[in-house]
């Protein structure tokens, strides 16, 4: 089991890459916090992220997949949303330590 200190610096860790992609590339949504659900053999940690420019999607979750990867077998579910007018992919992730 990871410590809780090892568990905020991953929290921190993540929330600083996905932010920093989205401003590189223009987009207006910031993610702010993963969330975590601990069970007795291991520690999920769960997030999401928008992404509004469809154009440049692909790259976004690309760059942040690759990231998250590190972290070992991650899913990755996407979803095109438009709602009042707005149009976004909402992408949700999660992976187990």
């Amino acid at each position: 089991m990871i410590s809780d200190e090892e568990k905020d610096k991953i929290k921190e860790e993540i929330v600083i890459k996905v932010n920093s992609v989205l401003e590189k590339n223009g987009e207006s949504f910031r993610m702010d916090k993963v969330n975590i659900l601990k069970t007795k053999e291991s520690v999920k940690f769960m997030g999401n992220y928008r992404v509004y420019d469809r154009k440049k999607y692909n790259s976004i979750s690309g760059e942040i997949n690759t990231f998250l990867k590190k972290y070992g077998k991650v899913d990755i579910k996407s979803k095109k949303i438009r709602d009042s007018g707005m149009k976004f992919t909402a992408v949700s992730f999660h992976f187990e330590l």
